[in-house]
């Protein structure tokens, strides 16, 4: 076996710190969109921990507010109400 190649990994790349912000980033926009008050706390830790500091907290931030709004307009809206009329 050379001596250059990494034995036991299959050629993959261990775990790395950018890869855990990356994740981190992308939960948070799925998050802020799906489940606001989830996604406005991961923006929050984005923004304030300083092992996960990323520029992308605050934007998860206002993306989870301004999607916190629109459901709230959707289910005042009465969209999500059940249609079935017994028909």
């Amino acid at each position: 076996m050379p001596s250059g190649s990494a034995s036991g990994n299959n050629g993959s790349r261990p775990y790395s710190q950018p890869t855990a912000i990356q994740r981190a980033v992308v939960l948070g926009y799925i998050l802020a969109v799906a489940v606001p008050p989830a996604g406005f706390a991961t923006g929050v830790v984005l923004m304030l921990s300083p092992r996960l500091r990323s520029r992308h907290g605050a934007w998860i931030v206002l993306l989870s507010i301004v999607a916190a709004a629109v459901w709230a307009l959707i289910i005042s809206s009465g969209a999500l109400k059940d249609t079935n009329q017994g028909y």
